[in-house]
């Protein structure tokens, strides 16, 4: 429930957005060639922007894209504000709340410096519900208050109701009791006098609910039941889909047809409107009534309707998903492409002062021979400066090139796995029901694995970014080792390949995560690649008072002796035999890289009977 008050929330950002808001946007499109005011473009981009998110979450993104770009090259602070507020709506929507909060914050950011007040109370309402989402309860009231306390010297005050609705919905607990009927006649007292339909629509929703919360079921439904009705009229579909489920939820313990009946009608309304989520929830509800029943007609209905939606599902993010991250990564790359540039500068007036000084003491070397050795030492000193400067830009440039390592290397075999499993499912008429949900659950167990594995890489690398910094700490090598060889199993199961972990669960490594991490799925992901079917990869693990060392076995063919020598040689002109070769050459060269940053070594050897083995060792520290 949360979580649809959560995305309820959402289509409040559209302050003004009300009634008749299909027209808007066609009129909106017919008018956008014939604007020729650059200002007036960028408004009008963005408040197709705004208004598209409901319809069509990519062309929002786009039209938000544009409308940043040209108020940059215009200078246009408040037309790029409102565009970074689009594109932090669209991140939300998409479920990626750390670069929401980014996007939010860019918006917040701007609209302070620009004194725009009711924009700020916005944007504090915004990084709120942001923190509400991601289950931080503390900060999302501290913002909701900042929120509140400035909007009391608003003149207009549409904003204020939208964040004391929203306050209302997300945490009465916060608010008096004696206060939460003030709040609420202070959130329609302002929808009546700016005639804000769907804020009233709003206002009875929370009615409703406290009238629930009270145990007064009957008027409870009843303003619900208005609420519905109300909104459905004005054609504000997406609200008026969350009181629905409200009332199927309540209708559900003791009315099933009823609850049934506002099912169904949520989902027909989400079909109609293409709100691609509320169509799964009200499918996996009414699947789960029918299950209950044992309709089999009516379970085989809803799960044919459930599996299409998760592959069109699987099949847009395949297509669409990584341009949302590619376009923030541009962002970060924009931005380091930027301080060079300034530094460059720096580093080009330094020259030129430096040329001008070399100058003025050639010409006047006889009579300043003394002051040219001062200032021969002074050039000495910038040079070496400079050196030093360089030296520290081409190390940052190698970190970043082994981050974007990292992350090709360590999501190729996840979003693999989903490939197969998506293809597999294609047959799906071939498949049991319980062979199918067995397979969702495996792509969604892989789906898991690749967020995990994605979170922790991109916390690691935020936290390295301004260079890297190694600190070791303690970390249980068996939950390591089980971690890392979980986004191969299914590849290993397919190839008919044996796991065989000899670590002792007592056994703790002191290093940083993430990079011994990559170094475990490089060496379990090299053992799969090279090892023949049906065969067996054994990882393996010792200790001492000095060193923690782990290797990792497979029965292919081995090494050649001439490569085993140059194998973690970042300059040695290696030639390989094919991709697969080099891919995993070069993957084995950073894991050097970051075995030295650790203190520690690392080798391969050939074993005696068949296969290589790859081992690294690192400091055991008492």
């Amino acid at each position: 429930m949360k979580k649809n008050v959560s995305l309820l929330v959402l289509l409040l950002l559209a302050v003004s957005e009300c009634f008749g808001q299909f027209r808007e946007v066609n009129k909106l499109k017919k008018d956008l060639p014939l604007t020729h005011d650059s200002i007036q473009y960028v408004n009008t981009l963005n408040r197709l922007g705004m208004l598209m998110y409901e319809q069509n979450i990519d062309s929002a993104f786009n039209y938000a894209k544009k409308a940043r770009t040209i108020a940059e090259r215009l200078g246009y602070k408040a037309g790029k504000a409102d565009a970074l507020n689009v594109i932090g709506i669209v991140y939300d929507l998409k479920g990626n709340l750390q670069l929401s909060l980014r996007y939010y914050n860019e918006a917040y950011n701007l609209y302070k410096e620009l004194n725009d007040t009711s924009n700020v109370v916005q944007g504090l309402m915004n990084i709120g519900l942001v923190f509400n989402e991601n289950k931080e309860d503390k900060k999302a009231i501290n913002f909701f208050k900042r929120a509140l306390n400035i909007g009391k010297t608003l003149q207009r005050d549409s904003i204020v109701a939208l964040v004391l609705c929203n306050y209302l919905l997300l945490y009465p607990g916060q608010i008096p009791k004696d206060s939460v009927e003030i709040y609420l006649d202070k959130a329609r007292e302002i929808g009546t006098r700016y005639k804000d339909k769907r804020m009233l629509v709003e206002a009875d929703q929370v009615q409703g609910l406290l009238y629930l919360q009270s145990n007064n079921r009957e008027q409870g439904v009843a303003v619900l039941q208005k609420a519905v009705d109300n909104g459905l009229a004005m054609e504000l579909y997406y609200l008026s889909l969350d009181i629905v489920m409200n009332l199927g939820d309540l209708y559900l313990e003791n009315n099933v047809p009823q609850a049934i009946d506002y099912y169904k009608q949520g989902l027909s309304i989400a079909e109609k409107s293409g709100y691609h989520y509320y169509e799964k929830i009200f499918g996996k509800k009414l699947y789960d009534i029918y299950i209950a029943q044992n309709n089999l007609p009516e379970v085989q209905r809803y799960s044919s309707k459930l599996l299409k939606l998760y592959d069109d599902e699987e099949k847009y993010t395949n297509t669409t998903g990584f341009d949302y991250i590619d376009y923030a990564l541009k962002d970060q790359e924009l931005e380091a492409i930027t301080i060079r540039s300034q530094n460059r500068q720096v580093l080009a007036i330094v020259l030129g002062v430096l040329f001008v000084i070399t100058a003025i003491t050639v010409i006047f070397t006889y009579r300043l021979y003394n002051l040219k050795k001062k200032h021969g030492q002074t050039l000495e000193e910038l040079n070496h400066t400079v050196q030093l400067r360089n030296e520290k830009l081409q190390i940052d440039h190698e970190f970043n090139n082994r981050l974007v390592s990292i992350l090709a290397h360590d999501f190729r075999q996840p979003i693999g796995a989903l490939k197969t499993l998506a293809t597999v499912l294609k047959d799906a008429d071939t498949f049991t029901r319980e062979e199918l949900m067995e397979l969702v659950d495996t792509m969604e167990h892989s789906s898991n694995i690749s967020l995990e594995i994605f979170e922790n890489i991109l916390q690691w690398i935020k936290q390295q970014l301004s260079g890297f910094n190694y600190k070791a700490v303690p970390l249980p090598l068996k939950d390591l080792i089980d971690e890392a060889i979980q986004p191969f199993y299914l590849m290993g199961k397919d190839r008919g390949l044996r796991f065989v972990i000899k670590v002792d669960p007592a056994i703790v490594i002191h290093a940083d995560k993430e990079l011994v991490q990559f170094i475990h799925r490089n060496f379990i992901h090299n053992a799969i690649k090279f090892s023949p079917d049906n065969s067996t990869i054994t990882i393996g693990a010792s200790s001492d008072n000095n060193d923690v060392t782990v290797c990792v076995q497979d029965e292919g063919k081995g090494i050649s002796p001439d490569k085993l020598k140059l194998l973690f040689n970042f300059k040695a002109n290696m030639q390989y035999s094919n991709e697969k070769e080099k891919g995993a050459g070069v993957a084995l060269m950073i894991c050097k890289d970051f075995t030295e940053k650790m203190n520690g070594r690392i080798w391969v050897e050939n074993n005696k009977e068949k296969g290589a083995i790859f081992c690294y060792s690192l400091p055991n520290i008492h």
